[in-house]
C-alpha cells in the first residue's frame, strides 16, 4: 500500500465500475474514504504539514461520496455523517490555513522587500503558536470516541434496500447532476461586489463535482477528461483566491489586536495592500474563467457522454438479494470495527514513536 502521507506520493482515487450496484459502488467509494482517514491520521497525530493536508483532501473526498449516494444511505447515519466529516475537516483545516497563511506571508515579504524578515517574524510567530492550538485540537479529535464512532459507521454504511440494486452505469449521470446544478447556481452569484464567501462556496461545490466524476472515470472519454481538468484549473484559481482572502484578513486581525512592535505592524499594512492588489487580479481570473467554463457547455456534454455509455454497462456484478443482504446493519459489528481500528491506529502509534 502506498503511503499517502508523503508528499511525492500520488494521491489513491477510488473509481467505481458501472455494472456494480449502487448500493455495492457506495459501500465501495464510502469505506474507502474510511481508509483514507486512517492513512494518513498518524502522521497528522504527528502534526506533519501534508498529511494535515491530504486528512482534510480525504474528508472532502469522502463528503462527495456521502452527496453522491445520499439518497440511499439511511436518513440517521446520513445525518450523522454530515456533522460528524464536516468537523474533522474544519479542524484540519484550521491547522492547513495556519500553513498556508504563513507561506503566503514570507512569499510576498520577499516581493515587498528582502529587508522585512525580521519584520514578519512576529507574525509567523503568532500563526504558528496558532497552528499549535489547532493541532493539539486535531490530535484529541482523532482519539476520541466520536471520531472511532464515526470510522466505524463509515466502514459499514447502511443502505437502503429500494433502489439500491439499480445500475451504477444507468443511474450514474442523474446522481452527478445536483452538484453540477449546484455549482452553476453558485456560478451565477459570482460578481464584482459578490462577497468572497460566494467564491469559497463555488470552489467547494467545484470540488465535490470534481469528485464525483473521477469516480465515474470509467464511464467517461474524451470529454469527461477535458472537463475534469478544466474543474481542476478552476478550483486551483478559486484556492488562490481563497488562500489570499484568508491572508488579508487574519494580517487585518493581527494589526488591530496584536501589541507586536510599530514597524511590524507597517509591515502588515504593507502585505495587506499587495495581497489586496492580488486579489482583485484573481478575483477577475476567477470570474473570467467561470464563464468560458459556462459558455463551453462542458458538464452537459459530460452528463450525455456518462448517461450513453451507463447504458451500454454490463449488468450489476452482484445480485440484489446479496446487496440487499450485506446492506443490513449489525450495531455489534460496528462496535467490533470500531475496536479494532482503534487497536489498529494503537499500534501504529507506538510504531510511530519507534526511532
Amino acid at each position: 500500500m502506498e503511503d499517502e502521507s508523503r508528499s511525492d506520493a500520488p494521491p489513491r482515487r477510488v473509481t467505481l465500475s458501472p455494472g456494480e450496484t449502487v448500493a455495492d459502488a457506495a459501500r465501495k467509494a464510502i469505506a474507502f474514504g474510511a481508509e483514507s482517514l486512517l492513512r494518513n491520521q498518524n502522521a497528522a497525530e504527528a502534526g506533519d504539514v501534508e498529511p494535515i493536508h491530504q486528512l482534510r483532501v480525504a474528508t472532502r473526498r469522502l463528503r462527495a461520496s456521502i452527496e453522491l449516494f445520499a439518497n440511499v444511505i439511511y436518513a440517521a447515519q446520513l445525518k450523522i455523517f454530515r456533522r460528524d466529516i464536516p468537523w474533522i475537516a474544519h479542524q484540519a483545516g484550521a491547522c492547513r490555513e495556519c500553513d498556508v497563511t504563513s507561506a503566503l506571508i514570507a512569499a510576498r515579504a520577499e516581493k515587498i522587500g528582502s529587508d522585512l524578515s525580521d519584520e514578519i517574524a512576529p507574525m509567523l510567530a503568532a500563526l504558528d503558536e496558532r497552528r499549535k492550538a489547532g493541532h493539539a485540537t486535531l490530535y484529541d479529535l482523532l482519539a476520541s470516541k466520536r471520531y472511532q464512532g464515526l470510522l466505524a459507521k463509515l466502514s459499514h454504511p447502511a443502505i437502503k434496500k429500494v433502489g439500491a440494486d439499480r445500475r451504477l452505469g444507468v443511474v450514474a449521470a442523474q446522481l452527478i447532476r445536483p452538484a453540477s446544478r449546484g455549482a452553476s447556481r453558485l456560478g451565477e452569484k459570482i460578481a464584482d461586489d459578490a462577497p468572497a464567501l460566494v467564491f469559497h462556496k463555488l470552489r467547494v461545490r467545484i470540488k465535490r463535482l470534481r469528485y464525483e466524476l473521477e469516480m465515474m472515470a470509467p464511464l467517461g472519454a474524451k470529454r469527461h477528461r477535458k472537463t475534469l481538468a478544466r474543474l481542476e484549473q478552476l478550483q486551483e484559481l478559486l484556492g488562490l483566491y481563497h488562500d489570499t482572502t484568508v491572508a488579508i484578513a487574519w494580517l487585518l486581525s493581527y494589526a488591530e489586536t496584536s501589541a507586536a512592535p510599530p514597524r511590524t505592524v507597517l509591515a502588515a499594512g504593507a502585505l495587506i495592500q499587495s495581497l489586496g492588489k492580488r486579489e482583485s487580479k484573481l478575483r477577475r481570473q476567477c470570474m473570467k474563467a467561470w464563464k468560458r467554463f459556462e459558455r463551453s457547455d462542458a458538464m452537459r456534454d459530460t452528463l450525455e457522454e456518462i448517461r450513453k455509455a451507463g447504458r451500454l454497462s454490463p449488468m450489476p456484478v452482484s445480485s440484489p438479494t446479496q446487496a440487499a443482504e450485506s446492506s443490513e446493519s449489525d450495531p455489534t459489528d460496528e462496535s467490533r470495527i470500531a475496536h479494532s481500528n482503534h487497536n489498529s491506529m494503537n499500534s501504529h502509534s507506538a510504531a510511530a514513536t519507534i526511532p
